[in-house]
């Protein structure tokens, strides 16, 4: 989870040791300072752009959107396609008719995630809030008054599915982890020290800084040695594991779509029985030659919860 520089809650998607509070000085108060260098550096890919007809939502954007945290009808979410020419199989992704980010400006943010990791998200749904934050909850991204500039929000996001499933163990809850860390005076910022698993996730930012901005972190922060082991844990990681954070490339792996299911009205009932015109339903089926990956069960709200270690590494050989 992330919010806009007093980024708040923990991602419980791995053992205690990923949740325990940590001990280090931020270096600096916040990430923002990387923002510009990420923006520029981090090209976009041209979008094709498909709204859903009428009558149609998917089962999480659902079920997200009328939480008891959120709250809203989901008569005011639009459905969309977006696919990028770096993979053969859109992205469904949700936007509220109040949320700060249209459906233009999500599918430029989150095309210039790179492919080989915007791979590991499912979702991701654009809701308006009072303050700025964001969540992923077992691959799907919810950003929750989030604008045109949150593109380290989204790798942080992202970071927490790399974090899941795409390296030889969940990075966070590792004894490498933990030995990389000891090893630095300070955490990235306040919220890095939330736990290991937010420690994990703003590295990411980093590394992905290191990876594609000339200069690297070097370049714009003096005191990088202070918390190079960490950053660099995770870009050595993703190196290995194909350049995930590094543009360019193509989709070989990625999440099923959730169930596409009926947009409940709260007009036009009959007998208890839903009435109305709906469009054809989409096929939002994985297109041959796509690996899927087997989704994990996580949530930023729950702190501690283990992800099985049998179910883990099923997960993560059946989407090599």
């Amino acid at each position: 989870m992330y919010t806009n520089s007093a980024i708040t809650c923990c991602i419980g998607l791995l053992a205690t040791l990923a949740c325990a509070r940590l001990d280090k000085p931020p270096l600096r108060p916040n990430l923002d300072y990387l923002k510009d260098g990420l923006q520029k550096n981090f090209h976009a890919k041209v979008p094709h752009i498909d709204k859903w007809g009428d009558g149609w939502i998917p089962q999480w954007c659902l079920d997200t959107s009328k939480s008891s945290s959120n709250g809203f009808n989901p008569e005011d979410i639009s459905t969309y396609n977006i696919k990028y020419d770096d993979c053969n199989m859109a992205w469904v992704v949700c936007v509220h008719k109040k949320s700060i980010m249209s459906i233009d400006t999500l599918a430029d943010l989150f095309g210039r995630v790179p492919v080989r990791s915007r791979s590991y998200i499912r979702h991701v749904l654009s809701i308006p809030d009072a303050y700025g934050n964001a969540y992923n909850v077992g691959d799907n991204i919810a950003l929750k008054q989030i604008g045109a500039d949150g593109l380290e929000v989204l790798i942080h996001e992202v970071g927490h599915s790399l974090d899941a499933h795409a390296y030889s163990e969940p990075l966070s809850s590792s004894q490498h982890w933990d030995d990389e860390y000891k090893k630095d005076s300070h955490v990235p910022d306040p919220y890095s020290g939330t736990n290991f698993a937010e420690d994990v996730a703003q590295s990411t930012v980093l590394a992905a800084y290191n990876a594609v901005v000339p200069g690297g972190f070097g370049g714009i922060e003096p005191e990088w040695q202070k918390v190079h082991h960490q950053y660099a844990t995770v870009q050595t990681l993703q190196r290995f594991a194909g350049n995930l954070l590094v543009p360019g490339g193509w989709c070989k792996n990625r999440l099923a779509n959730s169930k596409t299911v009926p947009v409940p009205k709260r007009k036009m009932m009959l007998r208890g029985r839903w009435i109305g015109a709906r469009s054809e339903k989409p096929d939002t089926s994985v297109p041959e030659g796509i690996e899927v990956i087997e989704p994990l069960d996580f949530d930023s709200g729950i702190c501690g919860a283990d992800i099985d270690s049998n179910a883990w590494g099923a997960a993560r050989n059946s989407s090599k």
